[in-house]
């Protein structure tokens, strides 16, 4: 019932983003948050979840890849988590969106414990682990941009 609820949300919210990509198969094993924090102490952090089944999130992919890669040697990452329940469906997923960061698959507790209320969903954590932005809807890219600036800056 949860999860008919979750599609249901999910289909009523406004499409809102951009696109990213991957090439290598999905994690399961998912680190704590405490740990993803402690692991990318000094980095700007952008959690995003998603599902493939997902137009807005399909649409907000490409960008945050692109993100990522322009990014990466500036101290920002990302991590994608999937509420999908099919591994193969994701890893096909994952290699034609050309998705280069970490994607993890999650179940809805998980969604749940970051308090994910529709997807996609981004997060966003400063440098030293303070959670600048948790919201649910597309993410524009250049509003994404413009706060990983100020963060870097800080």
């Amino acid at each position: 019932m949860r999860t008919l609820i979750l599609a249901l949300i999910v289909c009523l919210l406004p499409p809102t983003a951009v696109i990213a990509a991957s090439t290598a198969p999905p994690t399961i094993n998912m680190p704590s948050l405490t740990d993803m924090l402690a692991k990318n102490k000094g980095n700007v952090l952008v959690l995003n979840f998603f599902a493939t089944w997902c137009p807005p999130c399909r649409a907000e992919i490409p960008a945050l890849a692109k993100i990522g890669r322009e990014y990466a040697d500036s101290g920002v990452r990302i991590i994608g988590f999937s509420v999908d329940d099919d591994t193969k469906s994701l890893a096909s997923f994952v290699s034609q969106m050309g998705m280069e960061y970490p994607v993890y698959m999650v179940g809805s507790d998980i969604a749940q414990a970051y308090r994910v209320s529709g997807i996609p969903h981004n997060a966003l954590y400063s440098k030293s682990g303070n959670l600048i932005l948790s919201e649910p809807g597309i993410l524009d890219a250049a509003t994404l941009k413009s706060l990983i600036e100020k963060l870097l800056e800080h």
